[in-house]
């Protein structure tokens, strides 16, 4: 590992240590959950259509760390019920997203089925943090 994979590694380690413990505490409605968060949410199939579609595009880590403010996401998204989200990750580096993880060349699809609200850090926001919000 070069010296911006292992500098990359540690910052990226703990958003998703603090992601996963955020996941845990979510704010959610009732109706079921997954892992406890009081929000389900399922991989989404190749047949979705997806309501909110997000591109990381290759270079983003690197106009991040050259100073630029780069802003993929909102600092909130609002989805329904049912809705599904997708984000590609295109860049050679990885990405937090709330509390998903995207790695470098992956792609993460989630549909949201309970009400419930997910926040966590954001590495290709500004402000650093993403607040996902499902609604009925």
């Amino acid at each position: 590992m070069n010296r911006k994979q292992l500098g990359l590694l540690a910052v990226l380690l703990p958003l998703v240590i603090v992601g996963g413990l955020l996941l845990g505490r979510s704010k959610g409605g009732s109706g079921g959950g997954s892992a406890g968060t009081g929000i389900q949410i399922t991989d989404a199939d190749s047949a979705t259509v997806f309501v909110h579609d997000f591109l990381i595009p290759p270079g983003t880590a690197d106009r991040i760390a050259a100073g630029e403010s780069v802003e993929i996401v909102p600092t909130e998204l609002v989805v329904k019920v049912g809705d599904a989200i997708r984000i590609v990750n295109n860049d050679t580096d990885d990405h937090v997203v709330g509390v998903f993880f995207v790695a470098s060349g992956e792609t993460l699809t989630q549909r949201f089925n309970t009400v419930g609200v997910l926040e966590g850090e954001c590495s290709v926001h500004p402000s650093g943090s993403f607040t996902l919000r499902v609604e009925s």
